[in-house]
């Protein structure tokens, strides 16, 4: 029979310790800043049979705040990042408040940005002309960039893509029933 040595065993510990830390963390979720003053985004625009442009924020409050033909908004992709002056920017563009969500439900959503930002994006499906593109979308804060990430849940309309992260779906589904 072979003696395992002490170092060994030590080192198989370690492993299992930092596999369940790191198990751990992920379920724990997204924890976003203090100051992030957006979460979740819709944005339709159109430019077939006359021009549309418009949406809604999901603020730090929880607040539904609408937005119509913003000035000079921040439009991103998915991976891309806006400053936390462009994010109140894009949010000083809302008119008025269309609704809110109970804060224990936007609590437990906010969690799922961590899984929606690991998820992969698929191919953009061509699939209609004229008919705009729907987006929605959730920011996640990255302290290396000092900004906050464009996450990409899905966008629908002339193309389709979306986010195949379980997380994301959820989001998307949940989004949709908001308004």
């Amino acid at each position: 029979m072979k003696l395992v040595k002490k170092t060994e065993v030590y080192k198989v510990h370690l492993i299992l310790a930092l596999f369940l830390l790191l198990m751990a963390c992920e379920k724990e979720g997204y924890v976003a800043p203090e100051d992030q003053p957006v979460y979740f985004e819709y944005h339709y625009v159109n430019f077939a049979w006359g021009h549309q442009d418009h949406g809604w924020l999901i603020d730090s409050e929880g607040n539904i705040r609408r937005f119509e033909f913003p000035e000079s908004y921040h439009a991103v992709t998915h991976g891309d990042y806006l400053s936390l002056e462009q994010l109140e920017h894009n949010l000083g563009q809302a008119d008025s408040v269309i609704g809110d969500v109970d804060i224990k439900e936007f609590e437990k959503r906010v969690k799922w940005i961590q899984g929606a930002s690991g998820g992969e994006i698929t191919n953009i499906h061509m699939q209609g002309a004229d008919m705009g593109l729907g987006v929605f979308a959730c920011y996640k804060y990255n302290p290396m960039e000092e900004a906050y990430q464009f996450i990409l849940l899905s966008a629908d309309g002339d193309y389709q893509q979306y986010n195949r992260s379980p997380d994301a779906e959820k989001l998307v589904e949940w989004l949709k029933e908001l308004v």
